[in-house]
C-alpha cells in the first residue's frame, strides 16, 4: 500500500480524536438534560400531592344534618290553616246575628260571658236561648267536614277545601275574679264548669246531631271545662276588663300526625338530606 507521509497520518489521528471527543460529549449532554428533566417533573408531582394533601385536611368535611326531632312539619301547618277556615266559616255565618271574637292564632272562638249568663248563675238569660241556637247551627254546618258524622247529609255541603280534620272542640267556662261561694257553687272553677256544661246542653238541645259527632279515632269529639278565673284574656283589674273575662270560649284542636307518621316523615326527610 501506498505509505502516506508521517505528516499526514498524524493530522487524520488528530481528526479522529477530535470527531470522537466532540460526538460523545453531545451524547453526554443531551443524557444530562433528560434526567434533570425527568426529575423536575417528579419533582413537582411530589409537591403537588402534598399541596393536594394539605387542602384536602384544612378543607372541613360537609356534615348532613340528621333529624332527630320533628320540626315544624308541613302537616301541621296544613292543619293550622284548616283550623283558621273552619273558624272563619262559623263567624260567617253568625256575622251580624251573634258578636264573637275568633283568634286563629290559638284557634278559639269567644263569647262574652255576660250575653249568656247572668253573674254568678249557670242559667242562661231566655233572650240568650235563641243566640245559642245560631252557634249550634253554625256548628252543625261546619263541623261535620272536620269530623266523623253519622248522618252522610250532614256532609253533603263540604267541599273539597275542607282537608284538615279536628281532634277535639272543648267548650270552656271563664269567670272574672270575683270570689263565689253559694250552696250551688263552691268555687268559680265550679262556676265555670257549669256554664260550659250548660252552654254545652243547649247546643245539643238544638242540634243533637253535634252530641254524636266524632273524630277519627271515633272519640266523642265535643267536650267542656271550667278553667274559673286562671286564663284571663285582660289583666287590667278595670270593670271591662273583668267582663271580657267572663266568657265562653270554643277551642278547636286539629288531629296531627301521630308518632309513626312523624317517623316516617324523620327517615324520608334524613334520606332526602344524604343524597
Amino acid at each position: 500500500p501506498e505509505m502516506r507521509p508521517a505528516s499526514s497520518r498524524v493530522a487524520m489521528a488528530g481528526a479522529a480524536r477530535h470527531a470522537a471527543r466532540h460526538g460523545g460529549d453531545g451524547h453526554d449532554y443531551f443524557a444530562s438534560m433528560t434526567d434533570l428533566m425527568l426529575g423536575l417533573v417528579f419533582i413537582f408531582i411530589i409537591v403537588l400531592m402534598v399541596v393536594a394533601l394539605n387542602m384536602r385536611q384544612a378543607t372541613p368535611t360537609a356534615v348532613v344534618p340528621v333529624v332527630t326531632a320533628p320540626a315544624p312539619l308541613p302537616a301541621t301547618a296544613e292543619a293550622n290553616l284548616a283550623r283558621r277556615d273552619l273558624l272563619r266559616d262559623i263567624a260567617k255565618i253568625l256575622d251580624g246575628a251573634l258578636p264573637v271574637t275568633i283568634d286563629e292564632e290559638n284557634g278559639t272562638l269567644q263569647l262574652g260571658g255576660d250575653v249568656l249568663f247572668p253573674a254568678g248563675s249557670a242559667d242562661a238569660y231566655p233572650e240568650a236561648l235563641p243566640k245559642l241556637r245560631l252557634l249550634a247551627e253554625a256548628l252543625a254546618k261546619v263541623l261535620p267536614c272536620y269530623a266523623a258524622a253519622s248522618d252522610p247529609a250532614a256532609t253533603m255541603s263540604c267541599s273539597d277545601s275542607h282537608k284538615g280534620r279536628l281532634d277535639s272542640v272543648y267548650i270552656e267556662g271563664h269567670t272574672d275574679t270575683t270570689p263565689i261561694h253559694t250552696v250551688r257553687f263552691q268555687s268559680n272553677w265550679d262556676l265555670s264548669a257549669a256554664r260550659a256544661s250548660a252552654t254545652f246542653a243547649q247546643l245539643v238541645a238544638a242540634f243533637p246531631a253535634l252530641a254524636v259527632l266524632k273524630n277519627d279515632h271515633s272519640e266523642a269529639l265535643i267536650g267542656v271545662s271550667g278553667y274559673g278565673d286562671l286564663r284571663p284574656v285582660d289583666t287590667s283589674g278595670t270593670a271591662a276588663g273583668m267582663q271580657r273575662n267572663r266568657r265562653i270560649e270554643l277551642r278547636f284542636i286539629m288531629a296531627t300526625p301521630d308518632a309513626t307518621d312523624v317517623a316516617g316523615l324523620v327517615e324520608r326527610v334524613n334520606q332526602s338530606r344524604s343524597r
